[in-house]
């Protein structure tokens, strides 16, 4: 029996002995089940959904991109949470096109009017925000300036003008208030860019050209007098406002938040050192120092990030009194100021300044 009792103990300790070691194999080549450490089911998930998506954001050099040119040289993307992917473009139309095939995110210099003519036609923008007004030069060559003292003196005169930009409804307009016939009293040139425009003035194709923002260094820089500035037709009439899609409004609605946040930052540092926005377009823009002082400093152009829904509107009313756009738009659809409010409303809490109440004003002027 003492034989038998003894195989049975030694049969017991080998089975405990290669459970153990089964036991021992599991915990290193397999994880095991640790109720106390397991990351909850989702968490990982959810982390990822939080993180902010980048924006691809389409622009044009000029005077009408210094904003978030000065917001990424002082690094307020960063700051206020959203990655961007900057993508340049030559054209408003090029840009705008982009964006309504979903490869971009936003636009931040393709005019105002432009945007509007896209929506008539059926586009799904939705102006958020804004970057400049005013500032489009008219362009003659050297020494002509002095005859052109209004709009009335383009009468016999060959114009170019760069179709749907802003400072073209701006022009149509003001020479239908001053009782000129584009047809009949002038002679008119239609150029998809405004750097055309100005070579066209360089080189004597026509008398005058209509000028934009991001021509206002290189026309400076050739010699070529500016008689006359859109701000003299249209006072204060906006112009580079930031445009997105419905689309990219229900997915990145935070991180258009974010990114207007740090075109609100721009302004503030802007105003408060100008130096700063010609640093600003010397880096990112690759522009020399004479352009940019040329440019940034010039102080026909008014820097503002606010959407400025009122003068919007005029704007609309303007192209269609001229008969530039067809069809009708819901401009209540096509403007969301409610972005930019909360954008403003945040850094109001986070950072108390006279600066915001300020904009705070300006907000409620422009916009209710």
């Amino acid at each position: 029996m003492m034989k038998i009792q003894g195989k049975s103990m030694i049969r017991a300790a080998l089975l405990v002995s290669a459970f153990l070691l089964l036991a021992g194999c599991g915990k290193s080549g397999q994880k095991t089940s640790n109720p106390e450490k397991t990351e909850p089911v989702g968490r990982k998930e959810a982390v990822e959904k939080k993180q902010a998506q980048v924006l691809r954001v389409g622009y044009q050099q000029g005077g009408s991109s210094t904003l978030p040119m000065l917001a990424k040289n002082e690094g307020y993307f960063e700051k206020t949470g959203v990655p961007t992917d900057f993508v340049l473009f030559t054209s408003s139309s090029d840009g705008l096109n982009a964006l309504n095939v979903n490869k971009l995110d936003i636009g931040v210099s393709f005019g105002t009017c432009a945007p509007l003519t896209y929506v008539a036609k059926g586009a799904r923008f939705v102006i958020i925000g804004g970057n400049l007004s005013g500032g489009h030069p008219i362009l003659v060559r050297k020494g002509q300036g002095i005859y052109y003292k209004s709009i009335r003196d383009f009468k016999g005169k060959t114009v170019g003008t760069p179709r749907i930009f802003t400072s073209d409804v701006v022009f149509r307009g003001a020479c239908r208030e001053a009782g000129l016939d584009l047809k009949k009293d002038l002679t008119l040139v239609e150029f998809k860019r405004p750097v055309d425009v100005m070579e066209a003035v360089k080189s004597g194709k026509i008398d005058v050209g209509i000028g934009a923002s991001n021509v206002i260094g290189q026309a400076k820089a050739a010699g070529l007098d500016i008689p006359l500035w859109s701000n003299d037709l249209f006072p204060d009439h906006p112009c580079c406002r930031i445009v997105t899609t419905e689309e990219t409004l229900r997915t990145k609605r935070s991180e258009l938040v974010n990114f207007l946040k740090a075109e609100l930052l721009a302004e503030k540092k802007f105003t408060e050192d100008p130096e700063s926005g010609v640093r600003a377009d010397i880096v990112q823009q690759k522009f020399s120092e004479e352009l940019a002082r040329n440019l940034v400093l010039e102080p026909h152009q008014l820097l503002s990030a606010d959407p400025n829904r009122k003068g919007v509107r005029l704007m609309w009313d303007f192209m269609k009194k001229i008969q530039y756009a067809e069809g009708e738009i819901d401009l209540d659809k096509a403007i969301d100021t409610s972005l930019y409010y909360e954008a403003l409303q945040q850094l109001r809490k986070e950072s108390p300044s006279p600066f915001w109440e300020k904009l705070e004003q300006r907000y409620k002027e422009q916009n209710l």
